[in-house]
């Protein structure tokens, strides 16, 4: 991991966005990504479109590693505090989990904050389910090569706090949800108060930051869909948790481990030891991150196989 800070330290200089322009931190975090995400397998189909959403088109990238075949399909929600990040910032991690569980991942390009907040993303994250759900009896769905029954939803960081606040909603429509180190609600823990700097980009600052850009006002922390710890688990899919050890938000996953495990609700919670919020990227060399994304694969298709 230290190895890693070093590496990233090297590509971009560390940044703070009370010093730097919004465009300007989004470049440099791209920029950052753009080493870590070279490499890796090539999908040898790869398609784009356009949903319609709440506020206008949402791009999305479908990585189909079996041309001709229908398969099942991980919706990814990329990470990046919903104020950076893109599909292109989270490329290698989707075409590696594509690759390694044999499934179609669906990289979901929705609005960052400030300029759509809360609940835009999550409302663009629906309309993307439920235009797969659409296609699953038209035509498209060959098109594609997308079996739009059998979905999972994930994503890491935000990725993961957007889908299961989504899931929320779902009425067990889903296969299942694969969750990298997400934020569900936690007010305070020990984890928030030992970890997180400027090695991740994960202070107390810079989380502040990117919980005020993306909220309305204070009254939506009480929103079920992002204080999912207050929510009902009765209806929740088989779920996969993956987390960091070093990570502010480590204690949300183990909170939620145990809310699902005592709602009756399967569920798989990897704690990896040594590495920081964000350790996925990093497979190129991270052994932490290849195992991760192994971990996830292995869930995908678990998940697939009870649903065929």
């Amino acid at each position: 991991m230290s190895a890693v800070m070093r590496k990233s330290s090297e590509l971009t200089a560390r940044f703070s966005f009370a010093d730097t322009p919004l465009s300007r931190a989004r470049e440099l975090y791209a920029l950052e990504r753009r080493f870590w995400n070279s490499g890796g397998p090539k999908i040898s189909c790869i398609m784009e479109t356009k949903v319609k959403g709440p506020v206008g088109q949402i791009p999305i990238r479908i990585y189909h590693p079996q041309p001709g075949k229908l398969l099942c399909v991980l919706v990814y929600m990329h990470g990046g505090g919903y104020v950076v990040g893109s599909i292109e910032t989270h490329d290698r991690i989707m075409r590696e989990l594509a690759f390694r569980s044999g499934c179609a991942v669906v990289g979901v390009e929705y609005s960052l904050s400030p300029e759509q907040k809360f609940p835009v993303a999550l409302e663009e994250t629906q309309s993307v389910l439920e235009w797969l759900q659409r296609i699953s009896s038209n035509k498209q769905a060959r098109v594609y090569g997308l079996e739009s029954d059998n979905i999972v939803l994930g994503g890491d960081s935000a990725g993961a706090s957007l889908s299961i606040g989504t899931a929320l909603n779902c009425e067990n429509r889903l296969c299942g949800l694969l969750l990298y180190y997400g934020s569900y609600g936690l007010r305070d823990s020990c984890s928030s108060r030992l970890y997180g700097g400027k090695d991740d980009g994960m202070g107390e600052k810079e989380r502040d930051f990117y919980l005020k850009s993306y909220l309305r006002s204070e009254k939506d922390l009480s929103d079920l869909r992002l204080d999912v710890l207050r929510a009902s688990m009765q209806k929740m899919p088989p779920t996969c948790l993956i987390s960091a050890e070093m990570d502010p938000f480590r204690d949300d996953s183990l909170a939620l481990a145990f809310m699902l495990e005592q709602s009756g609700v399967p569920v798989d919670h990897y704690l990896h030891k040594g590495v920081l919020h964000g350790f996925l990227h990093y497979s190129r060399m991270l052994d932490a991150a290849v195992i991760a994304l192994d971990q996830g694969a292995d869930f995908l298709k678990m998940c697939f196989l009870k649903s065929l």
